[in-house]
């Protein structure tokens, strides 16, 4: 650090004067074995070289981010198991390194590099395994930026862009880590249609015949549960300075992606408030490209949403509205619904009832209408002894589907520790209508109950 740098100069230049003033005066009297003022300052130069930096000398340094891990019980009617998990995707274990240098008195320059943990998580375990995720380090920015004071900032490399979370983070309620809108928990659990057996067929082939299947949007970023502009890629983004509480963004992103968002903070007779939309577009784009599926020709998002707390009582309501419209192709071999509807509302109550921090408790509400993405409903379901797999292997498809999601949860914060641990109950419920050659109906499958007890640490 230069701290570091500075301390070892000052505690070393207090000896080297002491030694060579003693030199100077005394060179007789005593044999130094050396010039004194030589060997200090190659050991300054020693400590310095083993000294960790903050930076150099013109752009900063700064290590942030957080540890989280969790206990995830599973009830999905086949299994009952219990695991030992992260957090998911961007909320799991990461570390940010960010820094910035002035260039003039209102612009500077900076950078971020965010990695996570690519691991065990509450989506990516079930039945089958307890330890999915690759295990390691992923790329989760990594970008440059210049910001002047009255134009606001640019932003070039792999990032975040405009639209990215812009009504998610309005959640200022101390909750987000544990409840939002996206529906990580349990994608990877398999479904189980009511009455029947679990889809091992689908299971085995592939990623159908899991509860994601059901939490899907078909956008750029292939996201979840209405975070459906929430993949990072290559882009240039741009930022408007604050102006009474509103930022406005725009970006573009290959392959063929922009958007624009808008964002608001502020204060209101006693009330705290955050709002946020975006609108994005792509095309020709499949950002995975997952099971070598074509690009999606075009497709569509827009989401509203945001918090709104009253300071005095602590009583605090969020939400969130989505929609996505899809024009997939007639050649496109995944099913879609060409309007996929996200909502999600999250309601509760913030005091400091112990003297260590604050406690949040809270319920939720999410509905997913008509995100499916299954792709062939007779090897996921055929020999189930459901409705809809007999209907799948004579020629049926999925016409609608409704997921929801209901939850409670305890947040308590540790203020000295910069920590927080929750402990929450969610349950997933699905609905699916089908029509076709092989018959229409509506199936049901069995819910699924999960409980998870966790922790963060920030540093």
């Amino acid at each position: 650090m230069n701290g570091g740098r500075k301390l070892i100069q000052r505690a070393l230049g207090i000896g080297l004067a002491t030694c060579c003033s003693a030199f100077a005066t005394n060179a007789i009297a005593a044999d130094l074995g050396g010039n004194c003022c030589a060997d200090l300052e190659e050991r300054i130069a020693e400590l310095e070289a083993t000294t960790a930096r903050k930076g150099n000398r013109k752009v900063s340094l700064t290590v942030t981010g957080w540890v989280s891990s969790q206990l995830y019980w599973f009830d999905d009617g086949n299994e009952k198991n219990l695991y030992v998990v992260d957090n998911n995707n961007d909320l799991s274990t990461n570390v940010k390194f960010t820094g910035s240098a002035q260039i003039t008195a209102g612009t500077k320059v900076g950078y971020s590099l965010a990695l996570y943990t690519n691991g065990p998580s509450s989506y990516n375990t079930n039945d089958a395994t307890d330890n999915g995720g690759s295990g390691a380090l992923s790329v989760e920015n990594s970008y440059w930026w210049i910001e002047n004071d009255q134009l606001g900032k640019v932003s070039v490399g792999h990032q975040g862009l405009a639209a990215d979370n812009a009504p998610l983070l309005t959640d200022f309620t101390g909750t987000v880590f544990p409840a939002n809108i996206v529906s990580f928990d349990g994608g990877f659990l398999r479904l189980r249609p009511t009455g029947g057996a679990v889809g091992e067929a689908g299971y085995g082939a592939g990623l159908d015949g899991l509860w994601q299947n059901f939490f899907w949007c078909e956008t750029a970023a292939l996201g979840f549960a209405g975070d459906c502009a929430g993949g990072r890629t290559n882009g240039v983004r741009y930022d408007t300075p604050t102006l009474a509480g509103f930022m406005g963004s725009v970006s573009w992103g290959e392959d063929d992606y922009w958007d624009v968002a808008l964002r608001y903070s502020g204060e209101f007779s006693g009330f705290k408030m955050a709002f946020g939309t975006s609108y994005s577009e792509s095309t020709d784009h499949n950002l995975f490209n997952i099971g070598g599926v074509p690009p999606t020709n075009d497709n569509q998002f827009f989401q509203i949403g945001g918090t709104i707390k009253h300071l005095a009582s602590g009583l605090w309501a969020h939400g969130i509205w989505s929609q996505t419209s899809i024009d997939a192709g007639p050649s496109h071999p995944v099913q879609f619904n060409d309007k996929q509807d996200a909502l999600y509302l999250k309601v509760g109550l913030s005091q400091k009832y112990f003297a260590i921090g604050q406690t949040h408790i809270y319920g939720e509400y999410g509905l997913n209408n008509d995100n499916y993405s299954d792709t062939n409903l007779c090897a996921t379901f055929g020999g189930t002894g459901s409705a809809i797999g007999a209907a799948g292997c004579g020629g049926s498809t999925i016409v609608g589907s409704e997921a929801t999601r209901f939850g409670i949860g305890i947040v308590q914060e540790i203020d000295a520790a910069s920590m927080s641990f929750w402990a929450k109950w969610r349950r997933h419920e699905l609905d699916v209508d089908f029509a076709g050659a092989g018959g229409a109906g509506n199936q049901d499958f069995d819910s699924v109950d999960m409980l998870l007890a966790g922790a963060v640490i920030f540093y």
